[in-house]
């Protein structure tokens, strides 16, 4: 059985659960009210379940049954009383667990040959268009600055009104590319195929992938999870984030040499540009 924390091991099975495995799994994940006594007969009395609840549920997280799990769970816990660990640095250490899960679901996601086309869209379109609303605006934000600085025409668009003026501009020559999460967004993949039929290269960037398969250029897949309690310790943006990283990774080693000299230029100008409002301000 792997050795990763049995905490870990849980909130890393979350997702396969049923939604009463997911009130067990909650039971064990708050360490700090659980009594000594783990006994399956103890547990399903205090949680008003079967025997055989657990039984599923410690399967559920890899373990043979349920014994294996409370045994390996008991002697971790026990571990962690006795090395005297404060209360916020084990919910510190959980935040950057589901930070982990994320980079590592999006490792096990990557098309890389996938990745190599959304940069060659980027690197032959004459403009590129950046939609989102919410959380994935500021992604859009964010990857228009980024982009801009290695010689991109582009644009971030987050409102509903912005969508609509700029698809109807938009040209073969173009890009769009849309951030929805969800995938439910319905401004956003609105927009995507009014780009579409305007002509325009389309890329979806989402956490439900197999939704659009035959609607855009690219559908490009991110992590997402599901559980609500994971979402709220860490951000939303995220995944998508990640995401960009590995967008602008492949489109950086494009004709790598002249993107250095774009991005290079553009800092020298801001420098430049500091230096004469600094003296400005001065006089």
């Amino acid at each position: 059985m792997d050795k990763k924390h049995v905490l870990e091991i849980i909130e890393n099975n979350l997702d396969k659960m049923t939604d009463l495995e997911k009130e067990i799994a909650q039971y064990f994940l708050k360490s700090q009210n659980i009594s000594d006594d783990l006994s399956s007969f103890r547990v399903s009395q205090h949680l008003h379940i079967s025997q055989a609840a657990l039984t599923r549920f410690a399967k559920k997280c890899g373990f043979i049954g349920y014994r294996e799990f409370k045994f390996q769970y008991q002697q971790q816990i026990s571990e962690k009383k006795e090395e005297f660990t404060p209360p916020h640095h084990d919910l510190s250490r959980r935040v950057l667990r589901n930070y982990t899960q994320i980079r590592i679901q999006t490792e096990e996601m990557i098309d890389e040959e996938k990745l190599q086309r959304v940069a060659s869209l980027i690197e032959k379109a004459d403009r590129v268009y950046f939609f989102g609303t919410g959380s994935s605006g500021l992604v859009a934000r964010d990857m228009k600055l980024r982009f801009m600085r290695l010689g991109v025409v582009c644009e971030a668009l987050t409102d509903q009104d912005g969508f609509a003026w700029t698809t109807s501009i938009l040209d073969e020559n173009c890009l769009v590319i849309g951030f929805s999460l969800s995938g439910q967004t319905q401004s956003i993949i609105d927009s995507l195929i009014d780009a579409k039929n305007m002509g325009a290269k389309t890329v979806l960037i989402t956490g439900l992938p197999e939704k659009f398969k035959e609607d855009f250029t690219e559908v490009v897949a991110v992590a997402i999870q599901n559980n609500p309690e994971f979402i709220l310790r860490i951000s939303a943006q995220f995944p998508m984030l990640l995401m960009i990283d590995l967008i602008y990774a492949f489109f950086l080693e494009i004709n790598r040499e002249k993107k250095e000299k774009i991005f290079n230029s553009f800092w020298e100008n801001q420098k430049l540009n500091g230096y004469y409002r600094r003296n400005t301000n001065k006089r």
